[in-house]
């Protein structure tokens, strides 16, 4: 009984919504009159200046417009609530896009044709209430198209300010302004991306292929997105599923010979009038890496992805979506860079060529990770004539397996995290000068270990539970834009864990915490501006930091309730008993940020450049303990402390159009921090870097569509960095047995020098006929001998060598 009115109940709720859908549609028609408009502006995508005397026309019919000098057009005097358009201008690609009158304004960038790059429409609704006072950065199109990126960090590193945190080529996490992990918040597709973000090996499982757009936020951007974004956050797009548009697709293939790698993607899409339908897939095979005088031993990866979609726009104010993505990623890790013990850490710092090196092979031994990611989106919305509202929910499986060299098959580490959320964001009608946004978010999550890794949890199960809810504003006064956001946030996670004599220990946490910002934009000129925001944003420690006990990788660490200090100042595991808030209160950090940006845009320059401060109260981090013996031999191990953080710095990217077949582009950044309690700095942040890229399109027409690129980057030596204790110190310590001598001494360690500072050339040719176009690109172009500051593979290997990268894009 009770699973028949289950059923019914949900045809009843169904039947409701539709009903109401319909009512609203049938009422909206009813009051159809011709006073409705559509209003807009035409820009270049690259160089964001207008297009003047751009057509703007009404398929199927003869209305439309003709922009003027500042590239703004209207037509007036509309019947319909919903029109396909199509815009036009010579020498670019034409777009076409499915319109209704609820979206008051709208922004068109149109590529040039010579570019690989699309032409697309920004709709205004989707983008009120945003915070204009934050710095942000975008990479689309033929940018992000000719990266021909090994992984989403990579893609996403382009931009000044964000770098490159990796475990060899085959992990890598971005860095924005010294901050990644859990302080650097990801939004795929609309939904936070979670996953086993604790381990600073553990990367994003997003496809780059299926990347249409990326988008850095600079700022504090926790008002919107919620905890976790002290760096900054980072949006990953899809290509957005249009209407009224006929049936198209587009099929990659690439090869690499570094890796002898072979990859190829496809993706198809069709708009209907009231449904639009999207799938796309890609598959990755790669062998052993190379470096410039050895072959980098069981650095395999194979890749596949899967994704699908679709809209239904039943009316003029109605939307739904619905979207799945599969990630699934096997890939194995550097051989050389294990060891049992201090001594085999020694001769794998020292040997010219890693230990275990073998010829070339695809396949993937262990080390090695496995993981699997499925996402899935619901999402409705409703837009009013001043307002709109919109209800989305996700659905994510994170599963992941490490194996590290043990006898069997059996992973040491088997997580499954799932979470469900919901969030509700509303556009609300103007209020006087007031415009903004209103917002919640919920999310449930449960991690849990895995039966089968006859191994002590790294870390304990946990069922988590967020709420958050916040409000941006803001107002114009002539040039001057000020803007507020408040939001409150609430935690609570129940964790249960396993000692190695299989006690089990259990707790309750809790976090709670304000945030804020505010803002301020002025346009300065038509072509400048300013941008400055001061925001608060904060972090609950995450269940790693608190009770991860033993090894994981090739590190020994142990959380803040895992250990005690004596009076002797001596270490204490605490494997019989597990510390509570109680017994040492551990506080979120909180971080202010201060970012500052000037912007120019000209017709043949655009400069911008930011400078920015941010404190960061309670700051957690992983300091030297000292030795400790293992079954396996001697460690050394690394305990996780709190102490106040100061990072600086600043980002400066520039384009010079020197004529009509020359173009620059200059990107570089930099940046200070410290530890303040004690005064030291930390380890693995990166050095000064500049990135230069000089482009050539032949006028000849032959060549039409061709350009030629020269980039340069250049990684100076990282001076800021902590005390150097060489593997012998340790080793001089276990003789005479002094395993905590470098507990002592609270500050920070390396056990390796930084690398000196180095030169990386590259060089890419592209060109198309048709559909169809193709790419060439040489990284490395000198066969380089380098070591990256924030790889950590760079104790044991050295970085990739020479590669030559052969791209095929068919578009129909």
């Amino acid at each position: 009984m009770k699973e028949f009115f289950k059923y019914y109940n949900s045809k009843i709720t169904l039947g409701l919504i539709l009903s109401m859908a319909m009512s609203i549609s049938v009422l909206s028609q009813s009051q159809d009159s011709c006073t409705y408009k559509i209003a807009g502006k035409v820009i270049d995508q690259s160089t964001k200046l207008p297009l003047a005397y751009a057509n703007v026309r009404l398929q199927g019919t003869t209305i439309g417009a003709v922009t003027d000098e500042e590239g703004n057009f209207e037509i007036l005097n509309l019947c319909e609530k919903e029109y396909d358009l199509e815009f036009s201008y010579v020498g670019y690609k034409s777009k076409s896009h499915h319109h209704d009158f609820h979206h008051d304004f709208m922004e068109i960038q149109l590529a040039p044709e010579q570019t690989i790059m699309e032409s697309i429409v920004i709709e205004a609704e989707y983008s009120r209430g945003n915070l204009q006072s934050s710095t942000t950065a975008k990479l689309s199109g033929e940018a992000l198209e000719s990266v021909q990126t090994e992984s989403f960090a990579e893609a996403a590193s382009q931009i000044a300010g964000v770098n490159m945190l990796s475990t060899g080529q085959n992990v890598a996490k971005p860095i924005i302004h010294g901050l990644h992990s859990n302080r650097v918040l990801v939004i795929n597709n609309g939904l936070r991306h979670e996953f086993q973000n604790w381990g600073i090996d553990h990367a994003p499982e997003i496809d780059p292929s299926a990347i249409d757009e990326i988008e850095v936020i600079k700022g504090a951007a926790t008002v919107r997105f919620g905890p976790e974004a002290l760096g900054g956050v980072i949006l990953t797009n899809p290509a957005p599923m249009e209407l009224s548009t006929p049936f198209s697709g587009e099929i990659g293939l690439v090869g690499k010979s570094n890796g002898q790698s072979g990859e190829g993607n496809v993706e198809l899409r069709k708009g209907f009038k009231w449904l639009s339908l999207m799938a796309g897939g890609s598959y990755l095979k790669q062998g052993d890496l190379q470096a410039p005088n050895y072959n980098l031993s069981n650095t395999g990866k194979e890749e596949e992805s899967y994704y699908g979609g679709f809209r239904i726009h039943p009316s003029a104010r109605l939307d739904f979506e619905g979207y799945y993505s599969r990630f699934d990623q096997n890939l194995g890790i550097l051989l050389g860079s294990t060891f049992s013990n201090l001594e085999d850490l020694e001769r794998a710092l020292e040997a010219d060529v890693p230990a275990f090196t073998t010829d070339f092979t695809y396949e993937i031994g262990q080390p090695r990770q496995q993981v699997r990611h499925d996402l899935y989106k619901a999402t409705a919305r409703y837009t009013g004539n001043s307002h709109s509202l919109e209800l989305k929910y996700g659905y994510q499986i994170n599963a992941r397996k490490e194996f590290g060299l043990r006898r069997g098959d059996a992973p040491t580490i088997d997580l499954e995290l799932v979470t469900n959320s919901i969030d509700l964001d509303w556009i609300h009608p103007d209020i006087g000068p007031f415009s903004g946004k209103i917002g919640a978010q919920w999310q449930d999550q449960a991690n849990d270990n895995l039966p089968g890794t006859n191994t002590v949890p790294f870390i304990p199960n946990f069922d988590s539970e967020r709420w958050g809810a916040y409000l941006i504003e803001s107002v114009q006064f002539g040039k001057n834009t000020f803007e507020l956001g408040l939001r409150y946030d609430w935690m609570e996670a129940d964790i249960t864990g396993r000692e190695p004599d299989n006690t089990i220990y259990r707790n309750t946490i809790e976090y709670k915490n304000w945030t804020a910002t505010l803002g301020y934009k002025k346009q300065i000129t038509p072509e400048s501006s300013f941008r400055a925001n001061l925001g608060t944003a904060w972090r609950p420690p995450n269940v790693a930091e608190l009770y991860r006990f033993g090894q994981h990788s090739f590190l020994l660490e142990y959380g803040l309730w895992r250990y005690t200090i004596d009076e002797r100042f001596d270490f204490v595991s605490t494997s019989e008993g597990i510390l509570t808030e109680e017994d040492r209160p551990v506080p979120s950090e909180i971080g202010y940020k201060w970012i500052n940006t000037f912007e120019l845009n000209r017709e043949d320059f655009q400069f911008e450049a930011t400078a920015y401060i941010n404190y960061i109260e309670n700051y957690i981090y992983s300091k030297p303990g000292g030795l400790t013996r293992t079954p396996r031999g001697v460690f050394v191990y690394f305990i996780y402390d709190q102490s106040d953080a100061l990072f600086w710095g600043a980002d400066v990217s520039a384009k010079w159009q020197h004529s009509s077949q020359f173009s620059s582009t200059l990107n570089g950044s930099y940046l200070w921090a410290k530890q303040l309690n004690p005064d030291d700095f930390f380890a693995g942040l990166p050095p000064l870097n500049f990135r230069y890229e000089l482009a050539f399109t032949p006028k000849q027409k032959w060549l039409k569509n061709t350009s030629f690129k020269l980039n340069v980057d250049y990684t100076f030596e990282q001076t800021q960095h902590p005390r150097i204790l060489s593997v012998q110190e340790f080793l001089f310590a276990f003789q005479d047995d002094e395993l905590n001598r470098f507990a002592e001494d609270a500050s920070d360690f390396d056990i390796l020098a930084p690398p000196p500072a180095f030169l990386l050339a590259h060089f890419s040719y592209q060109s198309s006929w048709k559909q169809l176009s193709w790419r060439f690109q040489v990284k490395n172009i000198f066969n380089t001998s380098y070591r990256n500051y924030t790889d950590r593979m760079r104790y044991f290997a050295d970085d990739l060598g020479r590669n030559f990268v052969l791209s095929l894009d068919y578009k129909f």
